[in-house]
């Protein structure tokens, strides 16, 4: 009977779990639609098909609600981002490549990356939303990068350059890619005028050229 219990114990945490990730993807979809000031629990709890104090048992407030959908897969990604910066089978320039691909992967398409309008909207509203992205999803992405161009400097890939500067020439496009296909998506042709792919390859090859030293880019 001990064992029923237990296992019944589990199945109960199991569910409830699924129930709260079930919110927050309903959530997520619902503030990336709507904003945050006009996303009621009450729309919410009707997107869940759920009653608001059922709602409210999960999450003690909209707010808690929207800093979960908000940190929703930050660390899934810095995982990805982390296993590429230590992969023994990358050289420097491929390791550079595969990271940059994955940090647009994650501005522009994930929900995590595609929340960076609506934190914006709140920052100054919700303090510990802005700084739950920055701390847990924005600062490590720096931190990974930067311990791939030092590798990469310490080789003798990668010519030193100055940081801060390089730093937001690495993530400023991807930050202005993400924030432009998210106030345009009603766009029919969005991934025309915002590429994510073509604006990642473009944006690497100019920071490897850079990086390595190679003449300026000339037009064809």
């Amino acid at each position: 009977m001990a064992a029923a219990g237990v296992k019944t114990e589990k199945q109960a945490a199991a569910g409830s779990k699924a129930r709260r990730d079930q919110i927050i993807d309903e959530a997520t979809a619902l503030f990336l639609e709507y904003g945050y000031a006009a996303t009621s629990m009450s729309k919410l709890a009707e997107a869940c098909q759920i009653q608001k104090p059922s709602l409210y048992h999960h999450f003690a407030s909209k707010e808690a609600l929207f800093v979960a959908c908000v940190s929703q897969g930050y660390d899934a990604a810095i995982a990805r981002l982390r296993v590429i910066c230590d992969d023994p089978h990358l050289d420097d320039e491929g390791r550079l490549r595969a990271a940059l691909q994955v940090i647009y992967q994650i501005m522009a398409a994930s929900p995590a990356g595609r929340m960076s309008p609506i934190i914006a909207e709140t920052s100054r509203q919700i303090p510990s939303v802005a700084r739950a992205f920055h701390d847990q999803l924005i600062d490590p992405m720096h931190e990974i990068i930067h311990q791939i161009i030092d590798r990469g400097e310490a080789g003798g890939t990668f010519v030193a350059l100055d940081r801060l500067g390089l730093e937001h020439l690495i993530f400023g496009p991807v930050v202005s890619l993400s924030l432009s296909r998210e106030m345009f998506a009603s766009f029919e042709a969005i991934d025309e005028l915002y590429p994510v792919d073509q604006v990642s390859a473009a944006h690497t090859d100019l920071l490897l050229r850079m990086l390595t030293g190679q003449a300026a880019v000339t037009s064809p």
